[in-house]
């Protein structure tokens, strides 16, 4: 009888289980799931693309107003501003900046240097070719692994050495020195000097990554965005005073809808890029982040009718190139654990 009831017990517990396994762990996967676990992969490298294409939209467009760079500035992010508090107060987005705790240092470090960033890019645009400049621009991977290095105590592996000696190369190719090439290139619009200011910008990029790690997750990237247009408002406004420019409106013509589209492509590309990047690992996303490149060269050649030469090619080709082996060796660890 005590074996009858145990083995009863033993064939229930054994029913109960494999109900379990039924209801909640399928043992066939069906190709809908399948497919979607793949859509939800693509999905968020597809955003950093997309980001890509819409920063280059909006780094044409301010190159192409008429308009003071101070005054274009602050209307621009007034635009910004707006647009961004809609979509919160639609969201329900907390926007508050007092509840940010132990994260506060970090937000506010990587806001103050986003919105300089923004500002000084608008410069940097106005007065060399935007191929070169978001070429110089993608050197930052190689700031971020430097100073994540110095400030989290990161690994920085061989390739990350590699890739920082590579793409000092590639900017030197880019803004062609004379004491290298004399007066035998044609630079366009780029030279040395804002070649070393979009190098600046560049260093200050990789230390607004380092700030967002150090900021961790739960704060919506919205809430970046918003205030880094608040900084860039008033940045642009001291730029007027120090220029004399007046803030005015510009006339009533295709400038005003052109500066409200620069407002929302810069809402719409930082917020998919802060919510690609982070939906992904950073080794595939740097990789798609290359595409802001071939857009830049592309929109340079068709709007402003200066193909980049061969040796500009070729050193936006290396810092492209150390881009992707810096997302490889995030990705399989090609450096072999060879690290500093």
């Amino acid at each position: 009888g005590h074996y009858f009831i145990q083995s009863n017990l033993s064939n229930m517990t054994t029913k109960k289980e494999t109900r379990d396994v039924k209801e909640t762990n399928p043992l066939l996967t069906t190709p809908s799931s399948s497919s979607s676990t793949a859509c939800l992969k693509l999905f968020p490298l597809l955003m950093v693309a997309g980001a890509g294409l819409i920063f280059s939209t909006h780094a044409t467009l301010s190159k192409m107003m008429p308009i003071p760079p101070g005054q274009y500035v602050s209307i621009e992010s007034t635009f910004n501003i707006a647009l961004c508090l809609a979509v919160c107060c639609h969201l329900g987005v907390d926007i508050s900046p007092w509840n940010l705790q132990e994260k506060a240092a970090w937000f506010w470090g990587r806001v103050l240097i986003g919105g300089s960033i923004s500002t000084a890019k608008i410069l940097v645009v106005r007065n060399m070719n935007i191929g070169d400049a978001t070429a110089i621009y993608f050197s930052s991977p190689i700031w971020t692994a430097l100073l994540a290095r110095v400030i989290f105590k990161e690994k920085f592996t061989i390739i990350n050495l590699i890739g920082l000696i590579i793409g000092f190369i590639g900017i030197i190719l880019i803004a062609k020195p004379a004491f290298l090439f004399g007066d035998m290139v044609d630079r366009g619009d780029t030279s040395v000097v804002w070649a070393s200011i979009a190098l600046c910008l560049s260093f200050m990029i990789g230390f607004s990554f380092v700030c967002i790690r150090g900021t961790g997750e739960g704060l919506h990237p919205l809430k970046f965005v918003l205030y880094t247009g608040v900084v860039e408002f008033f940045m642009g406004f001291l730029m007027n005073l120090v220029m004399g420019e007046p803030l005015v409106l510009p006339p009533c013509n295709w400038v005003k809808p052109g500066l409200f589209l620069c407002g929302v492509t810069a809402t719409l590309s930082n917020t998919l890029l802060v919510r690609g990047m982070s939906l992904t690992s950073s080794g595939p996303a740097a990789m798609m982040r290359n595409w802001d490149t071939l857009y830049a060269y592309i929109f340079q050649i068709a709007f402003f009718h200066h193909p980049p030469d061969w040796i500009s090619i070729t050193g936006a080709g290396l810092i492209v190139g150390t881009t992707l082996l810096q997302g490889l060796d995030t990705m399989t660890d090609i450096s072999c654990g060879i690290a500093f």
